[in-house]
Formats: structure tokens, C-alpha cells, sequence
């Protein structure tokens, strides 16, 4: 008896300490010393450090003044990580006929001026209920109203959505992508919010700095060079520690032109610059 138990225990204890404890030590640290942002669940943080979410789930939002995700078919609340479902409704089920219907009207109440078609997935849920991430289609449908809310310029809003809009992996797998999320984030880092009603200037904002400021002069110079004229505004931008300065200028052209041009503080180079259309004299 003993000899036949005594080789199954030695076998279980080796097992145990091998699979139970090395392997899954190796494993961890291999993990946290490789790729530690992933391994502790691709977290996003706020401007103090705090953990707000992941960048893998998406949360709901329903102020006017944010990007809005994918509908969430989890229950017993939306973008429940818990319990990662679709709706199982089928394309001739009334019952997803009525919900797209209802999520229509609200998108169209939430802003009753935007005339566009709506983007299929700001309507549809994704087969998870998780998915963080909104077309760029669907951001830019929104931009008008979250412009109005936060009482900025559209432009604006659309630069910080190209900055935070990922393209294909690889180049060829998935399609562009804007992970709802982070764009909120990046909005609120920034402080862009609605203006006191007492407010004189309505376009004014503020922007957290970069740790490093050697190249805004750099970055001004730059940028006057490409097109000569006057600074009218200067605004900080930033997201996933990277950081930008937006300029808008009125250029010495003779025909009152209006520049956008977005310099990447981290280099000190022009990566983005757009003609503003319909603010000319």
C-alpha cells in the first residue's frame, strides 16, 4: 500500500510547488517586467494617478458633454465585466427594432441640428456589451454636441479626436478606432468644460503642462514659419502622456486666413495643421 501512495504523493507535492507556485510566479513576473500596463489590466488613470477604468472596457456615458460608446446589452447595468453578453436578438426581432428606434430618437434629441446619418454602431450593441471603442464615424457625429456643451469649437474637438483615434493593427487587421474612454479623459485632463454663464471670454480653457517645456518656443517658431502671421490662441492638449500645443493663427496673407497647426511637444515638430473654414473676413 505504502509503496504504491508513497510515489502518488511525492508526484502531487512536485506538481503542487511546479504548477501551483513556480509556474505562475515565472509567469507573473515575466508578465510585470515585459508588458506591466497590460498585466495589471491596461488601466487608465486621471490627472492625480487614480485608477478610473481600463482601456480594454468601456463605461457609460450620458452627459452631453462627453463622446458616448457602443449601447451595452449586459445586465443587471450597462458594460457589466461581470457579465459580458449580447442581446441575442435577431435582425427581424421587433424588439431590437424598437430599441435601435429608441436609441435614434435619442441621439437626435440629445442634438436636434445634427441632420447625418447615424453611425450603426452608436445604435448597436457589440456581441460582448464591453466593446470600448466607437468608430470614427461615430465620434465625429457626436463632435457638434459635445462642442456645444463644453462651448468650444469644433476644430478643437476634432484635432483631440484624430490624436486619440488608433489605426489598424499591423495596418491590416480590425478597422480605425476611437476608444471612448480615453477621449473622455483626455477631455477632462484638459479641464475643457462649460464656462461660468459670467465668463467673458466663452472660448477660454485650460490645459494641464507638459513635464518638459523646452520646446513650445520651438514648436511656436515652427509654426509661425509655415504660416507667418498672428497667434491668436494657444492651448495645451494632452492624453496618454503625450502632449501637444494647438495654435490657432491669423495669417499675414491678405485674406484673413485662419490656421489650426498642432505641434507635438515631445519633439518639437508640427504633426497636424488645417485650414479653418467659414472664419475668414
Amino acid at each position: 500500500m505504502i509503496k504504491h501512495v508513497k510515489p502518488a504523493l511525492i508526484l502531487f507535492v512536485l506538481l503542487t510547488v511546479l504548477t501551483g507556485v513556480i509556474y505562475p510566479a515565472v509567469v507573473t513576473g515575466l508578465a510585470q517586467l515585459l508588458f506591466p500596463y497590460q498585466a495589471n489590466g491596461s488601466q487608465l488613470t486621471d490627472s492625480g494617478g487614480k485608477p478610473i477604468g481600463s482601456n480594454l472596457i468601456g463605461q457609460p456615458f450620458t452627459s452631453p458633454g462627453h463622446f458616448w460608446g457602443r449601447p451595452s446589452a449586459t445586465g443587471p447595468f450597462p458594460y457589466n465585466a461581470g457579465a459580458s453578453s449580447g442581446s441575442n436578438l435577431g435582425p427581424t426581432n421587433p424588439a431590437l427594432v424598437d430599441a435601435v428606434k429608441a436609441r435614434i430618437e435619442a441621439l437626435q434629441a440629445a442634438d436636434p441640428d445634427n441632420k447625418a446619418p447615424v453611425p450603426v454602431d452608436l445604435i448597436t450593441a457589440s456581441g460582448s456589451g464591453l466593446d470600448p471603442h466607437i468608430s470614427p464615424a461615430a465620434a465625429e457625429y457626436q463632435i457638434n454636441r459635445v462642442a456645444k456643451a463644453r462651448n468650444i469649437k469644433p476644430e478643437i474637438l476634432r484635432i483631440l479626436v484624430t490624436a486619440n483615434t488608433k489605426s489598424r493593427q499591423w495596418g491590416f487587421l480590425g478597422e480605425p478606432r476611437v476608444n471612448v474612454l480615453a477621449l473622455n479623459l483626455a477631455l477632462d485632463t484638459n479641464q475643457i468644460k462649460v464656462p461660468n454663464v459670467d465668463a467673458t471670454d466663452a472660448d477660454k480653457t485650460e490645459f494641464t503642462l507638459p513635464p518638459n517645456k523646452k520646446f513650445i518656443k520651438p514648436c511656436k517658431k515652427e509654426a509661425l514659419l509655415l504660416h507667418p502671421g498672428v497667434i491668436e490662441k494657444e492651448q495645451m492638449q494632452n492624453g496618454h502622456e503625450d502632449f501637444w500645443v494647438e495654435y490657432q493663427i491669423q495669417a499675414h496673407d491678405g485674406e484673413g486666413t485662419q490656421w489650426l497647426v498642432l505641434c507635438d511637444l515631445k519633439t518639437g515638430k508640427v504633426t497636424r495643421q488645417q485650414k479653418l473654414i467659414g472664419n475668414t473676413p
